[in-house]
């Protein structure tokens, strides 16, 4: 393997890390929410996704239309998703979260935000522009990689 693997597979190991400390922050709401995992997979798609399709949802997930109806009815009734009408095409009925959907799905993409920042309180200003510049780094990098993919609207 050579040094840049070596590398990689090191920032790799550390990420795991601190994943698994960041995994049993007791404010974590993913470990609280009472969602099934095709549930929570919906939720985050349409997060991303805001006014998507059933269609569109089936697409994303790879799943029957049938299985994205019985998911969604589900969420509808747990009030975190609600349906309405396409006003260009009655016959689409969009989907998207409610106050108390968005509310849930930020709390699970930020949950570990409060122990993060701890963390990087305890850094010193040189240590946090290091921080400050990889981040910056694969954020590009991530933002390169997601251009080259085909537009999923």
């Amino acid at each position: 393997m050579s040094e840049r693997d070596n590398t990689i597979a090191r920032i790799m190991r550390a990420q795991v890390r601190m994943y698994h400390h960041f995994a049993f922050d007791r404010s974590d709401p993913l470990l609280t929410a009472n969602l099934t995992m095709p549930q929570l997979k919906t939720l985050l798609v349409l997060s991303l996704r805001p006014e998507a399709s059933g269609q569109d949802v089936m697409a994303t997930m790879g799943v029957s239309l049938a299985t994205v109806t019985g998911i969604i009815d589900r969420l509808v009734a747990q009030g975190l998703v609600r349906r309405r009408e396409d006003p260009r095409d009655r016959r689409i009925r969009r989907l998207e979260l409610t106050a108390a959907g968005t509310e849930l799905i930020d709390g699970i993409i930020t949950a570990g935000a409060a122990h993060q920042r701890r963390l990087l309180a305890r850094l010193d200003d040189e240590a946090l522009l290091v921080v400050e510049q990889a981040l910056g780094l694969m954020l590009a990098a991530a933002e390169a990689e997601r251009a080259l993919e085909p537009d999923r609207s």
